[in-house]
């Protein structure tokens, strides 16, 4: 038994990388992320509350949300601003942005 043959450490290394495969499989293997959203209308957490036609008025508009603190995101899509906030905090945020003049 003091001899190790070529075709016994070719088995040796195809179980290795066998049990390798079988290990990452099983640790990263079940990604059930959704497709990913190519249209960009996808923000993730964050819910659309109001959509602006100027930045100024976006701009105006999150800061009396932050102001109230509410954490708001302003992003630029299909030429209007979109005033973005957690879903947690839409009730509120409709409230203030309906009471806006």
């Amino acid at each position: 038994m003091g001899t190790v043959t070529a075709l016994t450490q070719t088995l040796l290394l195809l179980v290795v990388f066998a049990a390798l495969a079988l290990l990452l499989r099983w640790a990263f293997g079940n990604d059930r992320r959704g497709v990913p959203d190519h249209t960009g209308d996808d923000f993730g957490l964050l819910v659309e509350v109001a959509v602006l036609p100027t930045a100024e008025a976006a701009e105006v508009l999150a800061n009396r949300l932050r102001g109230a603190g509410i954490r708001v995101t302003v992003v630029l899509r299909n030429a209007g601003h979109r005033l973005l906030v957690f879903p947690a905090d839409v009730p509120d945020a409709k409230l203030l942005l309906k009471g806006s003049p």
